[in-house]
């Protein structure tokens, strides 16, 4: 039995998938067994998987295809390890990815998944962004917005399985992700351990962008319910706010709705911060809610008429982070975030 099963389902992604399939097969981790699952593609995916002749390769090839929740499904059925590593078709794993990983799960026998950050290229491989994003805040975070990458995690078999597995045919990787973190404990490595790629074939950023952004509506609103209460609602702009849209509610140009999205924003930190959970951890989970209400109050504030931005400051009512705003807002320092 190897050591851990690589994952990766293809489908149409023959420009990208040499760099893909050389960027793990040059780990400097080894023992492991690499499950490549084309999804009835129609270019020539199959044949350059079949090019190569690493005995590490398992190549099986759908015969009608499935779907990425249903081709992951699969491979988590054949997966031979109990530890499982996900990998896309267009992204580059750095070659100490799968030792640092599994080290770390090897260390931490009741973390049931690791994964790492990332750097953001272009379809050419320019480098777009690096999220610096701190990971003792993906607890709190997850609950508004898919902090974690789907290509860089590990998880265990039997973690993943114990949820359902991949359940929703958009988001599915947001929807794992939640239910996992409600049982097991997690933890994102606050390194850099993968390139990954935006193309013109992104299914939640191009081609099914409509689909999943419902789907993430739903699954949202579902996740605030959680912790706020079955009769939690809350209008779709200020939805979009708490996932970093703030284009609906800035529209609306109505301070007192602005204002109620951070009083939802409040009950559903609270909720948070009242539910028990293997994750929990009140410090982070109160420093990571101040960011992101700081962060949306600044956006409106340097986006609102002048009026306006001084009436939701002083009708917000929260006086520490007034005088922040004010001391930032004299330094002229705040412009650059946005």
């Amino acid at each position: 039995m190897p050591a851990l099963t690589v994952l990766m389902p293809v489908y149409n992604a023959e420009k990208f998938l040499r760099e893909a399939i050389d960027s793990i097969l040059q780990q400097t981790f080894t023992d492991f067994e690499f499950l490549i699952i084309d999804d009835a593609s129609t270019d020539n995916s199959a044949a350059l998987v079949n090019s190569y002749e690493d005995p590490r390769i398992r190549f099986i090839q759908n015969p009608s295809n499935l779907g990425i929740s249903g081709t992951l499904n699969k491979g988590i059925e054949l997966a031979a390890s109990p530890l499982i590593a996900r990998m896309d078709a267009d992204d580059i794993s750095h070659p100490d990815r799968l030792q640092k990983q599994v080290a770390y799960l090897q260390g931490h026998p009741q973390c049931a998944m690791v994964s790492s950050l990332v750097e953001v290229v272009s379809e050419e491989g320019e480098v777009l962004r690096t999220d610096h994003f701190i990971s003792e805040y993906f607890y709190y975070n997850l609950t508004f917005i898919c902090w974690i990458y789907h290509p860089t995690v590990v998880y265990r078999k039997q973690a993943v399985e114990a949820v359902g597995m991949y359940t929703v045919p958009y988001a599915e990787d947001h929807e794992l992700f939640w239910q996992l973190t409600r049982r097991f404990p997690f933890y994102n490595l606050p390194e850099v351990l993968l390139q990954y790629r935006v193309t013109s074939q992104s299914l939640h950023q191009v081609l099914r962008k409509q689909e999943y952004a419902l789907a993430q509506h739903e699954q949202l609103l579902r996740n605030f319910r959680y912790y706020a209460g079955a009769e939690f609602s809350l209008p779709a702009s200020h939805l979009d706010c708490l996932q970093h849209n703030f284009q609906p509610l800035l529209a609306e140009g109505d301070v007192t709705s602005i204002l109620q999205c951070l009083h939802h924003l409040d009950e559903i930190t609270a909720g948070i911060l009242a539910r028990e959970n293997v994750n929990r951890n009140e410090r982070a989970i109160r420093e990571a809610a101040f960011y992101k209400r700081k962060y949306i109050l600044l956006y409106f504030f340097y986006h609102l008429p002048k009026r306006k931005a001084v009436e939701l400051l002083i009708r917000d009512r929260k006086f520490p982070l007034l005088a922040l705003l004010l001391l930032t807002m004299v330094s002229g320092k705040i412009k650059a975030l946005f």
